[in-house]
């Protein structure tokens, strides 16, 4: 643990000296990364340091040479955002401390601006399993977001760029039956400004986890239990992703699918392991976009959408019958079919005048449910047709204004105001004010202040059949940063504090069963990031986040997010066609709930390792990209919560070495 600290120090320590590096085409790289635009933070085009907040851009040719598979590993090496996982097996990303203790996503998840948040958890864990190959960039806010995107961008937002240029096909292979493939298809005819492509992938994964005992052991019924043993953690992922243009038109669509097994267990009863998909997730999107351009400094955008998601459960194991009836020998399941439909509408308005750019906007945003049935062979007790009030439905209009005010070449101020009007839970308002100050041409300020809310979502609402009295989660954060761009160097601190109110957790009492709100915690901590070119062959990069945390209710830190996070990499150009990566990840001690009697679940360190060949045996455009994660086998843990029905004492193990391969061919 000290060794790899001091790795990190010395990464970090580098990444933000100020060195230069004589290197002209280096040089000119930097300067190209300093006026990258971005529209996640205004929805106006700006330069990615000048833009307000606090904003990582992760790039997928980078992120594939640091031996990243998926969106949800590149989002570990984002400053502050840290991995977990339930015991279904459902994608987890934390967020400054925030996210896993808390019912819902913390995380408002778009893919080509079109937000996939379900109504049902806030999730869109289809998202998190897209491969690399089949992304060009993600764009990330860190921290509140809810002044241009509304409910769910509490604690960030994370815009998955696909890629919709070139021809492309992959496959590739790993440890646990991995298997993947999908390929990049595109036209375009410049005379016309027609240009369309489709986006297709798909993987799985046998998977071949072990789990420690589990809640049957607790309950004095061991003899019952599958635990200790291997866990269903079968995985599924498939997409297709088709966008056409014709000038200022656009019309995209999406299809994104998983699948996985029930893991450790809905209630932390180990199921047994038939390797079969339990849990399915599919969202589907169309989005139609016309931009109208009045005059030069004057443009609308309109957007008319459709979205349907789905989650569905096929006989997920609850418990061996016997534990619930000594006279029931087959195992206790459940089954349950949810849909939900979604229709959106919205206008933008930009309109450039002086110093000002302002922008007014607003949308329609009309969820309804499909269906929510599900039933179960446990015969004693009859749960009813469905798990949720059918006619449950919500509509909400929002309304949005900004300006971004250039007080002098090198100062902006941006203010921001966003109303939304729920039809049922009430208002939210939600304001920005945020400064960047450039102070010397390669030294830049910023400032912040913006609040966000997350709305309660349905299952909180009405779980069990049962309406549920709940007001939105607020957050207030105050950001205060540094960036620095040199020829050869670029690094940046930033200092945070987010007062969280009314957060929505789940309460188990003599008095209540299901969701309510709580008093609210606090987040504060400091992201260090940086990178350094030693040489135009060779890049230091790392990131340091140290976090404190405090549940108001408890006083005690917010159970399940590491006190500290780390990413420290090397990446080595042999030659033209050839690149190495190593890089470590260092996950600090996470807290136990009050009242749990365990020792503080311990940190963590893996190794990975990566390497990149291009122009395979002399083919142009043939690449073999291949690694081993958690190289030393630590082991790696994420935490049971003792707020579920029952837990694992040993928590959920997930730190076994894995090897990997892919292949693609771009022509």
């Amino acid at each position: 643990m000290k060794k790899t600290a001091k790795i990190l120090g010395f990464t970090l320590s580098i990444a933000l000296s100020h060195g230069a590096l004589a290197a002209d085409d280096l040089s000119a790289s930097m300067l190209e990364d300093l006026g990258e635009q971005t529209s996640i933070a205004t929805r106006t085009k700006l330069r990615v340091d000048y833009a307000p907040g606090t904003i990582t851009i992760l790039h997928s040719d980078d992120l594939m040479t640091q031996g990243a598979r998926s969106v949800w590993e590149a989002l570990a090496l984002v400053p502050g955002f840290e991995q977990s996982m339930d015991e279904t097996g459902t994608r987890q990303i934390i967020v400054r401390g925030v996210g896993k203790s808390y019912s819902s996503g913390a995380i408002k998840i778009l893919v080509n601006d079109i937000a996939l948040n379900s109504e049902l958890m806030s999730l869109a864990n289809p998202v998190l399993n897209m491969p690399m190959e089949q992304v060009e960039r993600i764009e990330v806010i860190r921290g509140p977001g809810s002044a241009m995107y509304g409910e769910s961008a509490y604690m960030g937002v994370v815009n998955v760029i696909t890629r919709k240029q070139g021809q492309r096909l992959f496959a590739g292979t790993g440890k646990g039956g991995v298997l993947a493939g999908g390929g990049v298809m595109s036209f375009e005819n410049a005379e016309t400004g027609l240009n369309f492509n489709l986006n297709l992938a798909g993987w799985k994964a046998q998977g071949g986890g072990q789990a420690g005992q589990d809640q049957l052991y607790a309950d004095g019924q061991g003899a019952l239990s599958h635990a200790p043993g291997p866990i269903n953690d079968k995985m599924e992922y498939r997409s297709a992703l088709f966008g056409i243009n014709y000038r200022k038109f656009s019309l995209s669509a999406l299809w994104l699918e998983d699948g996985t097994g029930d893991h450790y267990g809905i209630n932390n009863v180990l199921p047994p392991d038939e390797k079969r998909i339990v849990t399915r997730q599919r969202h589907r999107a169309l989005e139609l976009k016309q931009t109208v351009e009045f005059a030069p400094a004057l443009q609308a955008e309109f957007k008319l959408g459709w979205q349907d998601f789905s989650h569905v459960r096929d006989r997920l194991y609850l418990s061996p019958g016997a534990a619930y009836d000594p006279a029931i020998d087959a195992p206790v399941w459940l089954s349950r079919d949810y849909r939900e439909t979604r229709f959106t509408a919205g206008a933008d308005l930009a309109w450039e005048q002086g110093q000002h750019t302002a922008l007014l906007g607003w949308s329609i945003n009309s969820v309804e449910i499909d269906s929510a049935s599900w039933n179960w062979n446990y015969p004693y007790y009859d749960i009813g047709p469905s798990f949720i009030d059918t006619r449950m439905k919500r509509t909400v209009n929002s309304f949005t204004a900004q300006d971004e005010f250039r007080v002098s070449q090198h100062f902006t101020l941006t203010a921001g105001l966003r109303h939304d009007r729920y039809d049922d839970i009430g208002n939210s308002t939600t304001p920005r004010l945020a400064a960047v100050w450039q102070m010397a041409p390669r030294h830049i300020l910023k400032a912040q202040y913006a609040e966000a809310f997350r709305a309660p979502t349905f299952y909180e609402l009405n779980n069990g059949g049962q309406p549920a009295d709940i007001r939105p989660e607020t957050v207030a954060t105050t950001e205060l940063g540094y960036l620095y761009k040199g020829a050869g160097s670029s690094g940046g601190i930033t200092l945070f504090r987010s007062d969280l109110k009314n957060l929505i957790v789940f309460i188990d009492s003599d008095a209540y069963t299901g969701y309510g709100n709580s008093n609210g915690a606090m987040s504060q901590g400091v992201e260090l990031e940086g990178e350094h070119w030693v040489t135009t062959n060779l890049k230091f990069s790392g990131n340091l986040t140290w976090l404190d945390t405090r549940d108001a209710s408890t006083r005690q830190p917010i159970p399940g997010a590491g006190h500290w996070l780390a990413n420290a990499g090397l990446e080595y150009r042999a030659s033209r066609d050839l690149a190495f990566a190593i890089r470590l990840r260092e996950v600090g001690t996470r807290s136990r709930e009050v009242g749990d009697a365990r020792n503080t679940l311990g940190g963590y360190n893996v190794t990975d390792i990566s390497a990149r060949l291009f122009n395979v045996a002399g083919t142009r455009g043939l690449t073999l990209r291949a690694g081993i994660r958690n190289v030393f086998d630590q082991d790696v843990r994420y935490p049971a919560m003792s707020m579920q029905q029952g837990l694992y004492p040993d928590d959920y193990p997930r730190g076994t070495r894995q090897w990997w391969t892919m292949m693609s061919y771009s022509f």
